[in-house]
């Protein structure tokens, strides 16, 4: 486990040139998204980096598994927004799920990605 989160580290810091991020405080519950400000495209990309230089399998994992907004038009998602005072569906949409270091290295250990 601390050999898997210090490798982790290790290509965080030597991708942190292409992540919008300055210095943060890496933790298992650092989510890509609301901690280290990052588009669902952009975490696409650097998933996909992580996965190849991991050797991670990733035929279970899909971006928008986590961030279900992404695939939205500019319609559809102002759509969505107007509706999730109401809708739990819709608030589900906008909110997704965390995708967290701590999971990128379970992921690590286990060989795959797993949903």
């Amino acid at each position: 486990m601390a050999d898997a989160w210090k490798n982790l580290e290790a290509f965080i810091a030597t991708d942190i040139g292409k992540l919008p991020v300055d210095r943060i405080e890496l933790m298992r519950d650092t989510d890509l998204y609301h901690d280290l400000d990052m588009e669902p495209e952009h975490i696409d990309a650097f998933v996909r980096r992580w996965a190849v230089t991991f050797d991670v399998d990733l035929s279970m994992f899909d971006i928008h598994d986590y961030y279900p907004s992404a695939k939205l038009g500019i319609g559809s998602f102002l759509a969505t927004v107007v509706r999730s005072p109401f809708s739990n569906k819709a608030r589900e949409i906008l909110g997704g799920r965390s995708l967290t270091l701590g999971m990128m290295v379970e992921a690590m250990e286990r060989g795959r990605w797993e949903a």
